[in-house]
Parts: C-alpha cells; sequence; structure tokens
C-alpha cells in the first residue's frame, strides 16, 4: 500500500511537470521504449551455473523544461523482467530520477522538489552483481522523494533575509521497514555584506523519523564572518550552539565552530574546504575541481552526519554517475543535465544502463565518510573516464541499528572503475568498462569482492532507434556464495 502511494505521488508529479512547462512551449518530452535480453550462464548467481533468457521490456519518458518559472527534468520508466526458464523470478520496478524548481515573486520565493525510485542493495555482505535485477534476494525497489519550499530578499539596507523549509521521505520493499525514513527540516537566516566582510546568523530545526526509532530532534543557532580581499579567495569561520537528542535519547547542548576556505586560482580550478566541530564529532569537507580543454580532475573527502535510506552508495545509472561527476563543471541541475546528456549522447552511452556501484540499506541516523577520486579525458573520438571511490558509514544515536548495522558497527566499500567509449564511426562506437567492489570483513561479517568486465558495441540505426550487443563477464568472491557468470546481452532502444 505504501509503495502504491509513492507511485500515485510519482505520477502526479510527472502530470503536473509535464502540464505546467508544456503550457510555457518551454518544454521537451521525449516518450521510449527499450528491449533487452540477456542470455546468461549462471541465472541463480551461485556456485553451479543455470542458463536462462532474461528479457527486460523497458517503457518511459523524459520531460525536461529549460524556460520560464517552472524548470527541471523529469526521466520515468517502468521495467518488466521475464525469464524464460524461471517465471517465479519474474518482476517489475519502477527507475525515476527527477529534479525541478519553481520560481514566484521575481526569484524571492521558490519551491525546489526532487523525486528518485529504483534497486537498492539491500546488504553489502549479501550476493552482489553488476545487474540490477539480479541477485534479488538482495535487491529491493526504493522510493525517495522531497519537497523544499524557500524564500529571500533583502533587508535594512546591504542585509538580506533567507527561510528554507524541507521535507523528504524514503520507503523500501524491505519487509522490514529497513530504509524507510521521514525528516523535515527548516533553516532561517540574516546576512550582509560591507566592504570584504560578510556576516551571517542562521538557526535551524530538524526532526527524524523511522519505524525502529522514537522521533529525533536537532537544532542550532550559527554565526559566521567571512573575509573575501579577492575575488579568486575567501576565508570564514563560524561559531554557535546545538542541541539534539540523537546520541543520547535526551537534550544536550554543544558549543560548535568551523574554519572554511574557498580559492580559485583559474577560471577553471576550484578547491574549496571545511571543517566544523559539531555535536557528532569532527565533520570536514574537501573538494577540488579542475579542467582543462579534455579532461576534468574531481577529488572529494567529507565526513558528515546522515539520515537517508541508503548507507555508502547504490545501483545508479549511468546517468547519474556523471551527473554527480559533472557537479563541479556545473552546479546548475537544470544546465548540467543538458552538459550530462549531450555527452553521453556525443559517446554512444545509454543514460539509463544501470552500474551497481555498493551500498546497503539502512534506517537512523548515521556518520559518513566519503573519498572519491575521478578523471575523464575527451578526445576527438575517445572517452576515458577512471574513479575511485572509498565509503565508511557509522551508525550513531541511541536506538537500535538496522540491516548490516545491526550485526557491525560500521561498514566499509571501495570501488574502482575504468571505461573507456571509442566512436568506431559516426553512428557506432563501443564501451569497455572494468570495475571491481571490494567489502572488507567487519566483526562477525564475512567481506566480499565483486569483479565486472563489460564491452558493448553500439550503433545508431536511425534517427531515432539504437541497438548495442555487448559481453558481460563477472566474478563474485565470497566465502558464503561464489560465482562466475557470463553474458550475452543485446538491446533495441527507440525515442519517439
Amino acid at each position: 500500500m505504501r509503495l502504491q502511494r509513492a507511485r500515485v505521488l510519482t505520477a502526479v508529479a510527472a502530470a503536473v511537470t509535464a502540464t505546467a512547462a508544456v503550457g510555457q512551449g518551454a518544454a521537451t518530452i521525449v516518450p521510449s521504449l527499450s528491449v533487452t535480453m540477456t542470455a546468461t550462464d549462471n541465472v541463480d548467481l551461485g556456485p553451479g551455473g543455470r542458463s536462462d533468457l532474461i528479457t527486460e521490456l523497458r517503457p518511459g519518458i523524459a520531460i525536461a523544461s529549460r524556460r520560464g518559472p517552472l524548470q527541471g527534468m523529469l526521466d520515468y520508466s517502468l521495467s518488466g523482467v521475464v525469464y524464460a526458464r524461471s517465471s517465479a523470478r519474474n518482476t517489475a520496478y519502477h527507475n525515476l530520477a527527477a529534479n525541478g524548481n519553481w520560481t514566484l515573486m521575481d526569484g524571492r520565493a521558490g519551491l525546489d522538489a526532487s523525486a528518485s525510485a529504483g534497486r537498492q542493495i539491500v546488504s553489502a555482505f549479501g550476493t552482489q552483481s553488476s545487474d540490477p535485477f539480479r541477485a534479488q534476494g538482495n535487491q529491493t525497489q526504493v522510493f525517495t522523494y522531497s519537497l523544499s519550499p524557500h524564500i529571500a530578499g533583502p533587508f535594512l539596507g546591504n542585509a538580506s533575509y533567507r527561510a528554507r523549509a524541507t521535507y523528504s521521505e524514503s520507503r523500501s520493499g524491505a519487509s522490514s521497514l529497513n530504509g524507510n525514513t521521514k525528516s523535515l527540516g527548516a533553516v532561517v537566516g540574516l546576512g550582509g555584506r560591507q566592504g570584504m566582510v560578510g556576516w551571517g546568523i542562521d538557526a535551524s530545526r530538524s526532526i527524524y523519523e523511522t519505524p525502529q526509532t522514537a522521533r529525533a530532534h536537532s537544532g542550532s543557532i550559527i554565526g559566521s564572518l567571512s573575509f573575501q580581499p579577492d575575488p579568486d579567495w575567501m576565508v570564514a569561520a563560524r561559531a554557535g550552539t546545538e542541541v539534539n537528542d540523537i546520541l543520547a535519547g535526551q537534550s544536550e547542548r554543544i558549543f560548535s565552530w568551523g574554519l572554511g576556505a574557498q580559492w580559485l586560482p583559474t577560471p577553471r580550478t576550484v578547491l574549496r574546504a571545511d571543517y566544523d566541530r559539531r555535536f557528532f564529532g569532527r565533520s570536514h569537507a574537501l573538494t577540488f575541481s579542475h579542467r582543462t580543454a579534455r579532461t576534468v580532475w574531481t577529488l572529494g573527502d567529507q565526513r558528515s552526519f546522515q539520515v537517508s535510506n541508503t548507507g555508502g552508495r547504490a545501483i545508479v545509472s549511468v546517468y547519474d554517475l556523471f551527473f554527480a561527476q559533472f557537479a563541479s563543471i556545473e552546479p546548475d541541475p537544470i544546465q548540467r543535465d543538458l552538459l550530462v546528456r549531450n555527452f553521453l549522447a556525443a559517446n554512444g552511452i545509454d543514460p539509463n544502463s544501470s552500474v551497481v556501484v555498493g551500498g546497503f540499506l539502512n534506517s537512523g541516523p548515521t556518520v559518513q565518510r566519503s573519498q572519491s577520486v575521478a578523471v575523464a579525458y575527451q578526445g576527438l573520438r575517445s572517452t576515458v573516464v577512471f574513479s575511485v571511490v572509498r565509503s565508511n558509514t557509522q551508525q550513531i544515536g541511541h536506538g537500535p541499528a538496522t540491516g548490516d548495522l545491526s550485526v557491525t558497527n560500521k561498514v566499509d566499500q571501495r570501488t574502482v572503475s575504468v571505461s573507456l567509449s571509442h566512436r568506431l564511426t559516426p553512428d557506432s562506437s563501443l564501451l569497455v568498462s572494468l570495475s571491481q567492489q571490494h567489502t572488507p570483513d567487519s566483526g562477525s561479517l564475512k567481506g566480499n569482492d565483486l569483479q565486472t568486465i563489460v564491452a558493448t558495441w553500439s550503433k545508431r540505426l536511425g534517427p531515432s532507434t539504437t541497438g548495442s550487443l555487448g559481453l558481460r563477464h563477472s566474478r563474485f568472491d565470497s566465502e558464503s556464495r561464489p560465482y562466475n557468470e557470463s553474458a550475452l546481452i543485446g538491446s533495441l532502444r527507440m525515442q519517439f
């Protein structure tokens, strides 16, 4: 019933976005249909191989609006998966990526919204697969959405006010309700600048809730000062007080402080660093990005407090992967959507194809540290992307832990991947990708390794039709259920 309500919300959001944008004549609507057939020699993903033929039928629609007061993008598809020899495995699941903003009062007010749906890994220590509809016992459907109204404007001369409220919710198909979370937060603030000195004061309040834990609260009042003598660099300091009942189950007040800096040595280079002392300990965020005519270099290291349904990472589409990597190039999500889609189209890469990059379901507050390095090179006919990602997730708070964190106090995962795309002709390309995902032992839980290599040839068969043929080989090392799998994959995608 809960999933049905989430699906209704998704459909309503799609209809509202499409109707409003089309009414302004500023939208593009692209229906699509793809058929993928996979011949595998190990449908069970177990020590003994058993062959099967898997067919995925995937109708979808993509809507984008990039002009006017309503801007955003929505990409939705429904996957129906049919097994030739194992009809009991037949399933259907939703895929959704959407974000948008509605601007009012000449930009002084607005509403930001986002929604997503897809398959997620349940346990980092269970059976892993590079195929998004395999290992069904360790995957589930997850829906998330958020709504964030906001206002801002001038206040007493050079000062300005701002206020924002954000509601977010995640729901999973896991029988234990693991992955279901709700949060509501609000922040109000004043700020201004006088010459090289800027100032601000912000007050915030947040409420978190999961089926397994009692409602938790946190709040803060933080003042900040910044100094920017030159447009290329800036330093900032902040201090204030935080109150929360997340750690001990009763309200605790602590003094918090932080420092930050930003340096833009060239128009294509950005370095940002922040360090804070928070109620859960130290928090930091370090990001570096550099662009040349042909390359993109990004580096990130952050430790932060999270209330979400997913620890570490999860199943994502190729589009999502590049959307995250290009954040330093184009921070505006609407313009970044166009940038990513043009990049993938130029290199013959299907934006809806899925990549499994680890992760696990979790409910309740956690502290996550993620580190990543990514390099992308785009030549005249070839594109190379290399990335290394490491995540560490630890449960905090007094409530009961869920999922993997109910057995061990931390989950660590590492992924290394490299992909090479080469345009053979103006209408055809070859994509080869290799990845290795490692989950080390943690407490009584035994780790695993997943190694995958995929080679795909794709060709444009018409103005709106693309076909592809690929080979995949995976090796999964695990004490409980190791396996080897090889598969032949054929796909046909049409846009209308």
